[in-house]
């Protein structure tokens, strides 16, 4: 079993196409019992954790980035998403609609309907955020990205991820055209042909050299050096506390008057308490 959590990049010296190779394990694992989701809920969250790491690697340093999946009408989902920060830390959550019930081995499109969408944010460190909206292909998060970078970048790539849930292990590859070479499109169908014979087992047990090595034996690439992935929620008692100085003067008073006040975190759960007195304090650093 694999237990370092870390994204690696490849390229081929005789094909036009840059490639991503993805495995998480421990990170998944917090991630998934920082709350009590269902089983379908945890395949989606694994995936789309993986593919904002995906995503992410094939954008330009500096960037933050965070994939959301809104549910459509027919759908159980009210979203899910997944932020990774330009240091390979990401949080997450999910949450259903109200009275929704899903079984655990509800589909995505029983998740999500036919008619969800999925949103991928970009916050680049130096440049204006842009953000880019499609449909939402319920076969697979693969296809639903597939067919984003198909329609709204024109560029053509492919994207093979797995999930397990007895090991809350994710992982996957990338592969991606380099623009404006020849022959591109004729190298990426090759090349994917031979990575979609990968098998779930084999990338959760192998090395990413071994798993590149047996899927492109008669390929030369280069695997560069790999950058390591964690999971991290923003939370903090400092952002709560920021929080509630935002509240108007007279809903903080409510609360002092209330006594001791909790907060939750909608991604990870966690829970900050706060005592009268230091409500009574956040009131007085406000009123100065």
């Amino acid at each position: 079993m694999i237990t370092q959590d870390t994204v690696s990049r490849f390229l081929f010296d005789q094909h036009a196409v840059r490639g991503e190779i993805v495995q998480l394990h421990k990170s998944s694992e917090a991630f998934l019992a920082s709350r009590d989701y269902p089983d379908c809920e945890k395949k989606l969250l694994l995936e789309l954790s993986c593919a904002a790491v995906l995503v992410s690697s094939s954008l330009k340093d500096g960037s933050e980035i965070m994939l959301q999946i809104k549910g459509g009408a027919q759908g159980a989902l009210k979203y899910a998403l997944v932020n990774l920060k330009a240091d390979l830390t990401y949080y997450g959550s999910a949450v259903l609609k109200e009275d929704a019930q899903v079984s655990d081995e509800a589909t995505l499109e029983q998740l999500v309907g036919t008619d969800g969408i999925m949103t991928m944010s970009v916050f680049p460190s130096n440049g204006p955020k842009w953000q880019g909206i499609v449909p939402l292909n319920p076969q697979s998060i693969s296809a639903a990205l597939e067919d984003y970078f198909k329609d709204s970048q024109q560029l053509p790539t492919r994207f093979f991820i797995w999930s397990d849930l007895n090991t809350y292990q994710t992982g996957g590859i990338l592969l991606q055209i380099i623009p404006e070479v020849e022959h591109n499109l004729e190298s990426l169908e090759h090349l994917s042909i031979l990575g979609s014979t990968l098998t779930s087992e084999e990338l959760f047990t192998l090395s990413q050299e071994d798993i590149l090595k047996r899927l492109y034996a008669k390929e030369d690439l280069h695997l560069y050096p790999a950058a390591k992935v964690a999971y991290q929620c923003i939370c903090s008692k400092e952002r709560c506390a920021n929080a509630l100085k935002g509240l108007k003067t007279a809903e903080l008073e409510e609360l002092i008057a209330q006594g001791n006040t909790e907060m939750t975190c909608q991604h990870c759960g966690k829970v900050y308490s706060f005592s009268q007195a230091e409500l009574k304090s956040l009131l007085l650093s406000i009123q100065q």
